[in-house]
């Protein structure tokens, strides 16, 4: 009997730091999110869809799904909470804060990719790789820079994209004020193009240093969910490990 922490971010990683390894398996997209983890945790790489998530609960026995993903993960979150519900087991739900911040307000990545299409500028993205294909095609005249972090898999979305090397700023975050206001300066940005990942993300930073810098941030937010803080979420998970590590004992 394990707890099943879907992984990926920060606060995912300050969870299972708590924990007893021995009470729950982490699951990452990608290989680099080890470096990140305990060196003891158990760990599944790979995505996984909501059969295979169903499959993944059977055969590692899960009581309880912790969902630590990032807060526009909403495929993974809502395929992890369908799981958890057919194999009749308790799902969490992570929030980050998420306040307000920003110039334009976008619902989605292709709105914001609308509005954009008809400005001329230098756009300094820090919304990843993903979406880079969409925003290449759109970018006209302008200058489009990603700020991405320093995986294989992320440069190669951006080439396949057809983004050129001096236009790739991989680096590992969050970053703070002074390191967003250096790089935005360095780029003689006019926009700023981000995601509202909320408190923690570094997002507040980058908001600040735009500003300061008279740049335009446009901000792609996401759709508000139920589910608690890390406070309360870290409390719930505490508990059960502890039950777990009781049956242990009884074994």
């Amino acid at each position: 009997m394990k707890i099943w922490i879907i992984g990926g971010t920060s606060e995912g990683v300050r969870l299972a730091e708590s924990l007893d390894p021995r009470t729950y398996i982490v699951s990452v997209v990608t290989e680099e999110s080890l470096e990140f983890l305990p060196q003891e945790a158990e760990v599944h790489i790979g995505a996984m869809d909501k059969k295979a998530m169903a499959d993944f609960i059977l055969h590692h026995q899960i009581c309880a799904v912790i969902d630590m993903s990032h807060p526009f993960a909403k495929i993974v979150s809502k395929e992890g909470k369908a799981a958890a519900e057919k194999c009749n087991i308790p799902y969490y739900r992570h929030l980050r804060s998420l306040g307000e911040g920003g110039d334009l307000l976008f619902r989605d990545y292709a709105s914001c990719a609308e509005f954009i299409s008809k400005l001329t500028g230098t756009f300094y993205f820090t919304t990843g790789s993903k979406h880079s294909d969409l925003f290449q095609s759109i970018r006209g005249d302008s200058r489009h820079i990603y700020r991405i972090i320093p995986s294989e898999k992320s440069i190669h979305i951006l080439r396949e994209a057809g983004v050129e090397m001096k236009d790739m700023v991989a680096m590992l975050g969050p970053f703070d004020y002074d390191m967003n206001y250096a790089l935005f300066k360095h780029a003689e940005a006019d926009y700023l193009v981000t995601k509202n990942s909320g408190e923690g993300s570094g997002f507040y930073e980058k908001i600040r240093a735009a500003k300061d810098l008279n740049m335009t941030s446009l901000v792609i937010s996401t759709e508000r969910e139920e589910g608690y803080d890390f406070d309360e979420l870290s409390a719930i998970t505490e508990r059960i490990s502890n039950e777990i590590l009781l049956s242990l004992l009884h074994q």
